[in-house]
């Protein structure tokens, strides 16, 4: 009874996160992690999220309020390679890998 009363409290206080769904995820490149501070932003249609950065693992968390396709853009070696993502209202987890062909970055999913 408990955990409910205090996910009702957390809805009340903290309603965009109440209807948004999780993106979570990790970058790795050559089979390492990308590290800390890289740049992970999502934007659905005209609407862009705040950026968030990697953790010292390549993982990242965004909140996102709309369903549907989006685009997820990552910051690295100045390029910012982008990839077609799905937010649903629960979470979902887009474990990613930077590839090199030629001197572009593209994101794929692993």
């Amino acid at each position: 009874m408990q955990s409910a009363s205090s996910l009702l409290i957390l809805s009340l206080l903290c309603p965009s996160l109440a209807f948004a769904g999780e993106i979570r995820g990790t970058i790795t490149e050559g089979r390492k992690s990308v590290g800390a501070g890289v740049p992970v932003e999502v934007r659905c249609g005209e609407k862009a999220y705040p950026p968030t950065e990697t953790d010292k693992y390549g993982s990242f968390r965004l909140f996102v309020q709309e369903k549907g396709t989006c685009m997820l853009h990552v910051g690295y070696q100045n390029q910012t390679p982008t990839r077609e993502i799905e937010s649903f209202e629960d979470s979902v987890r887009y474990d990613l890998v930077l590839e090199k062909q030629d001197d572009q970055y593209v994101l794929r999913r692993k």
